[in-house]
């Protein structure tokens, strides 16, 4: 496909003249280099959230679909061509992100964002030795004299998710708050497990839940959990043709104490991090809390940095990495450190495997570039093993589908890049994370000199409906709130809530 210069790319403007400097509120437009998956899936929700995005690709078919996910200034043009910024008249107001999938592309973006006066400019890289270390001499500063501000590894954040899941065996998922001294994590109810039944009201009378609370429920309905994989598949993408009353619902809600926990649920809950121990396995039974080996699915970059950082954060553990061609087997062989098991067979060689070591007490990890190798992977050896499974997902459709299938947890890595993002571009706001795929974020605010909260219990003072107060900070104290908590000056409250009522949540803080 022949690509357009500057001139002709101005036709695919889905706004043209909302482009120009001084059209819009300048500190509040977002240039969006990249329009993959990534760069769609941010552009989505900065539109969502306001922003006047700019989207830059030169990949035209790639634009047109991006076009179709939020109405936003489109450009077909090349990321390091300094014309399309000075034409859209780039500034020291506007916001810049770099997402494509060259880590060269991104960074030469950036470095040419800068010579614009841009002040915030963000990089996605995935290469290793692209990494911001404060111990090294590439450090911050280095990169702000590369033209970066921001230097997100993706790949890095990706295995620090995965590890965190590691450290809390049951998770589905986990959120780690102030350098994770405190967290927000997720379990599912499992069949047989205690929690069916039971009402919320009374669970933080019970010694184990005393300083845990169950801030949001991720509930399924219309669903027999009872099928088989391959029916809960073939009901899932059935649902395409039926009404929306009809087929697989999950919503996330914020629960009254009169709640009735199903099985299926997913609970959120928050806590400090040694308050977990020992929760897992009221969800599932039968759940392994030790593990002895790490079978990773290979033939990534991801997977092979995965593999060495396990090795060093856990010894005395076995690791193998399952490479499918001879070529990638022995690249990896010959670059990766020998105590990593280099195993040359399909990813659907379960017996192999099995002969291996892979067995309950195992963990598996769909790591590869192939999303449907990693689930397919994992549903066969959790389905023939029990091994606990997490498996990388990069599409919507894979997203959603995973919380139908036996697997226990995902990592999205482009929700991980969201959530990092999304915490530079807030205001008067010290820290956001996503809930993940589900219509939830979590916030942070100052409880500001004069509020009218000051003073008063939390049952007293009426929050958002779809909102609740997971952790207050005063001082170096936590504090996992109740009703007759009061709220002081300067505290720090960690908000969880659904995106519809976020902007009331705010607006509570900023009058």
């Amino acid at each position: 496909m022949k690509l357009r210069n500057i001139k002709s790319a101005h036709k695919f403007f889905k706004n043209s003249e909302d482009l120009k400097p001084g059209k819009k509120n300048q500190s509040n437009r977002v240039i969006v280099v990249g329009a993959g998956q990534v760069g769609t899936h941010i552009m989505g929700r900065l539109a969502a959230e306001g922003y006047d995005v700019v989207l830059i690709d030169e990949d035209e078919d790639m634009v047109n679909k991006s076009r179709e996910v939020a109405d936003v200034g489109c450009i077909v043009g090349n990321g390091c061509n300094p014309q399309i910024y000075s034409d859209i008249g780039l500034n020291s107001k506007d916001l810049f992100l770099a997402v494509t999938d060259s880590d060269e592309t991104n960074l030469v973006a950036c470095h040419i964002a800068q010579a614009f006066g841009c002040e915030t400019k963000i990089a996605r890289v995935r290469q290793p030795f692209y990494k911001s270390d404060n111990e090294t001499p590439l450090n911050d500063e280095f990169w702000k004299k590369m033209g970066v501000e921001i230097l997100f590894n993706q790949d890095l954040l990706t295995i620090q998710e995965i590890e965190h899941l590691m450290e809390n065996p049951g998770a589905i998922d986990t959120v780690f708050l102030h350098g994770g001294r405190d967290r927000i994590v997720a379990y599912k109810v499992k069949p047989h497990s205690l929690m069916i039944g039971r009402r919320l009201i009374g669970l933080r009378d019970v010694p184990i839940f005393e300083n845990l609370l169950v801030v949001a429920v991720n509930t399924v309905t219309d669903i027999n959990t009872k099928t088989s994989i391959s029916n809960r598949l073939k009901e899932h993408f059935s649902t395409g043709k039926k009404s929306k009353k009809e087929g697989l619902k999950t919503h996330m809600l914020i629960p009254r104490g009169d709640y009735k926990i199903k099985e299926g649920d997913l609970l959120y809950l928050a806590g400090v991090r040694k308050d977990f121990l020992g929760i897992g396995h009221l969800f599932d039974p039968g759940l392994i809390k030790e593990f002895t080996r790490v079978f990773i699915l290979g033939g990534s970059i991801l997977s092979h940095q995965l593999s060495q950082y396990i090795l060093q954060h856990y010894p005395g553990k076995s690791i193998y990495l399952i490479e499918q061609t001879k070529k990638e087997a022995y690249l990896a062989s010959e670059s990766l450190d020998p105590r990593i098991n280099v195993l040359l067979t399909s990813s659907h060689d379960i017996e192999t495997l099995i002969q291996e070591g892979l067995d309950k007490y195992s963990i598996f990890i769909g790591a590869s570039n192939e999303e449907d190798d990693n689930v397919l992977t994992c549903l066969l050896a959790k389905e023939e093993t029990q091994a606990r499974t997490i498996t990388i997902v990069h599409s919507n459709v894979y997203s959603h589908l995973i919380q139908y299938l036996e697997i226990d947890a995902t990592v999205s890595p482009k929700s991980l890049l969201v959530e990092d993002v999304l915490k530079v571009l807030r205001k008067n706001v010290y820290d956001v994370l996503s809930a993940k795929e589900h219509d939830a974020e979590i916030l942070e605010f100052v409880v500001p000199e004069k509020s009218i909260m000051a003073g008063q219990r939390l049952r007293d003072f009426r929050f958002p409906e779809n909102s609740i107060v997971a952790f207050i900070y005063r001082g170096e104290s936590i504090i996992i709130p109740r009703g007759d908590s009061v709220i002081h000056c300067g505290d720090h409250m960690v908000i969880f809530s659904l995106r519809s009522a976020i902007e009331e949540v705010q607006n509570i803080f900023l009058n």
